[in-house]
């Protein structure tokens, strides 16, 4: 017999075609699906009451689909607070630090960053990193869904800061080697939640000889791309000089971009590559947050947007609540376009679910509530001052809400975060770990200088 759950809340907001809001809704849940949606008086109709039924009963929260971050670094989060206000953070400090984990340090920082996204409500993560394994254990150990990718690169990635791109075609072909094993070991693992993507790191970053070998082995076995394009100035300069061309032109001529292809960032991208970039069908990922806090400059957003090309938003790493995103996202946008109306709470909301959905082709399965679609639920708690009165759900959420609102999450029809606490694993215990295996890298960078020799 199916196991069935009703998730019955005071407003669930599908996000749908029709942008409905079903005042006292019920979702109905068979095994790892959604079958149903609407009042309980119309999913009744016809219907017993079972005797194995469950019922969730949410009065004063908001039901919503289940959060799509569609870029991550989780284990990034050993960088929190150490970038914002750093001259040169990325190149200078970042990059350089990251010689430093190894993978149990990314493990320990993973199941940090993931428990971060999951209290948060994103159910979904796309992550890429060094030691992606570590993350794949952490992600099917706390049960959240996530694509995954190595980071692919044929530098030395602490030199980069210093304009030095010396390629070595043989270091990365050991870390495409190494995206192969993590694809032959966790593709559609833990009941498929977990995929893997092909991570080729930046345009500038892997040689042209790199960027054909990772599209060779992708399509060889029909999986994503996952990029960063046209992230820095540096990287801008870089390729204009040594190949007369933009970044987003160097990937298309390589056979990069594509719609199994997600380009992050486009910060320094130009109206002709938004061009290449909707003739190829190529996905986007924007990341409003760490963008506007730590690189002032948001790219071509309106171009992207008009031109109709599919995009994500994801909180990248250091901060990842996906309701502060929304809302830099929405101001930015409307700061760039000097436009007080421009782009709206339910259009920010989408890019964190149906859009990224799309943008990492996995809108058949997650995104919206739906019948046929898995069973990625949240619930937020407007039962609170900075959430009351409710009026229309979507906008009080967006403008007022964060991911300490969220207190259940479900994932293929269980819960996996019940009353704000974990259902896998003790936060604390989490955190402490966390502490413990930064604080170990902090003092290795410091008795080793802050530039040392080649990256992991």
């Amino acid at each position: 017999m199916p196991r069935r759950k009703l998730v019955k809340a005071g407003w669930v907001v599908p996000m749908d075609a029709e942008r409905r809001v079903i005042r006292d809704g019920v979702v109905w849940v068979e095994d790892d699906r959604v079958v149903r949606v609407g009042t309980d008086g119309e999913l009744r109709q016809g219907e017993g009451e079972g005797e194995d039924e469950e019922v969730h009963s949410f009065p004063r929260h908001v039901l919503l689909p289940g959060l799509v971050n569609a870029h991550t670094h989780v284990a990034g989060a050993i960088f929190r607070g150490l970038l914002e206000d750093r001259p040169n953070h990325f190149y200078g400090f970042a990059l350089p630090m990251e010689h430093y984990l190894d993978a149990d340090s990314v493990q320990v920082l993973s199941m940090l960053g993931i428990a971060e996204t999951l209290l948060a409500g994103c159910t979904t993560i796309n992550d890429m990193f060094h030691f992606p394994e570590a993350t794949a254990r952490a992600a099917a150990q706390l049960g959240t869904r996530a694509q995954i990718a190595q980071k692919v690169y044929d530098v030395d990635l602490p030199r980069v800061g210093d304009g030095v791109r010396d390629y070595s075609l043989g270091r990365g072909m050991a870390k495409l080697e190494a995206n192969v094993r993590l694809y032959e070991t966790w593709h559609l693992r833990e009941s498929e939640r977990i995929a893997v993507r092909f991570g080729l790191h930046a345009a500038d970053t892997c040689s042209p000889e790199l960027q054909r070998a990772v599209v060779v082995e992708a399509e060889r076995r029909g999986a994503g791309v996952h990029t960063h394009v046209a992230q820095t100035a540096g990287e801008r300069d870089f390729i204009r000089e040594r190949y007369g061309k933009s970044s987003v032109a160097l990937l298309d001529d390589n056979g990069v971009l594509g719609p199994g292809t997600l380009a992050v960032h486009l910060l320094f991208a130009d109206l002709a590559d938004v061009g290449r970039l909707r003739a190829t069908r190529t996905c986007a990922a924007h990341c409003p947050a760490c963008v506007t806090k730590v690189a002032a400059r948001l790219g071509p957003l309106p171009q992207i947007r008009e031109a109709g090309i599919r995009v994500g938003w994801g909180t990248d790493w250091v901060s990842m609540d996906p309701f502060d995103a929304m809302r830099f996202g929405i101001v930015s946008a409307r700061l760039l376009t000097d436009d007080a109306v421009y782009l709206s709470a339910w259009e920010a909301l989408w890019r964190f679910t149906g859009g990224a959905a799309e943008a990492l082709n996995w809108e058949d399965r997650v995104g919206t509530v739906e019948a046929g679609k898995k069973a990625d639920l949240i619930l937020i708690d407007v039962d609170q001052p900075h959430l009351s009165p409710m009026r229309d759900p979507v906008p009080t959420i967006v403008y007022n809400a964060s991911g300490r609102d969220v207190t259940h999450v479900m994932i293929d029809g269980d819960f996996v975060v019940q009353d704000r606490r974990l259902r896998a694993a003790d936060v604390g215990q989490v955190v402490a770990d966390a502490q413990e295996a930064a604080d170990r890298l902090w003092r290795e960078a410091q008795a080793t200088g802050s530039r040392p020799g080649a990256s992991p």
